[in-house]
């Protein structure tokens, strides 16, 4: 099946992730020497999903994947601020710069708002892992359909972020991923609604990989395709324990209202 991103046609979107991640670690987009390693406060995402009922994190992305806006530019260290104010539990930062159009410096811009902050990426290299750390994240993402492509070593690098002071947030796609996901030391578990080979989006997918992987071990966070109320309700009677929302919040006539309409269903 062919699909589009960014003008290219593939037959799987996923390699063009890849090939762009090595690509970026070859122009050394990680080892950025103008950065600062951060020292300010640390926060867990994990605590955070304990703690909590059920926990929002809200993205801050420059583009959307499958075309619905495209941004210039955001205030970063603004945005964060509002997503706190409006009842964000964790903000998410994607950082891939060739699609995304992400910066690393936005995690540190982003820390400033004083919640846990998730390094988005499609990170395959202990390099990826550095950055992370020196910018200040809090979590890591790490997918399960990227360490098997490229046969990485998996719990190598969960414990390379661990000895980093980085919590993981690891991705599956359906049951199968799932169950292999739980035999790791991953601190935190996701469910792509969204498949990144053809972007076909099913918030279902929440649902059946919760149902067919059986009881989940830690806390999950639902990703992708959550647009209303009625969708973190779904994905909470699903099983999940937060849901990661971005697209939704961005094309939304006003932020703080999105935001605080997402999370008052569920206060």
């Amino acid at each position: 099946m062919n699909s589009s991103i960014g003008g290219i046609i593939t037959t799987d979107i996923l390699d063009k992730f890849i090939e762009n991640a090595k690509q970026s670690l070859h122009e050394r987009y990680y080892k950025n020497q103008d950065r600062e390693r951060y020292s300010g406060e640390k926060a867990s995402l994990l605590e955070t999903l304990k703690r909590n009922t059920f926990t929002l994190i809200c993205e801050i992305k420059h583009a959307s994947l499958s075309g619905e806006y495209k941004y210039k530019k955001i205030n970063v260290e603004k945005a964060a601020k509002e997503f706190r104010e409006s009842g964000a539990d964790a903000i998410s930062v994607v950082v891939e710069p060739k699609i995304f159009r992400g910066e690393i410096s936005n995690i540190t811009l982003a820390k400033k708002a004083g919640l846990p902050v998730l390094f988005k990426d499609f990170v395959i290299s202990e390099e990826q892992i550095i950055a992370a750390r020196d910018s200040g994240a809090d979590v890591i993402l790490l997918v399960m359909k990227i360490v098997e492509r490229l046969k990485l070593d998996l719990d190598g690098l969960i414990r390379f972020a661990h000895k980093n002071n980085l919590e993981i947030l690891l991705e599956s796609y359906d049951a199968d991923e799932l169950k292999e996901a739980m035999k790791t030391k991953a601190d935190i578990l996701g469910i792509n609604n969204r498949d990144l080979r053809t972007l076909t989006v099913d918030i279902k997918r929440t649902e059946n990989a919760i149902k067919e992987a059986g009881k989940i071990d830690r806390p999950l966070i639902s990703e992708s395709g959550i647009k209303t109320c009625a969708d973190i309700n779904f994905v909470k009677k699903a099983g999940a324990s937060g849901a990661l929302v971005g697209t939704a919040i961005w094309t939304a006539k006003n932020l703080r209202e999105k935001i605080a309409e997402l999370k008052g269903e569920y206060k």
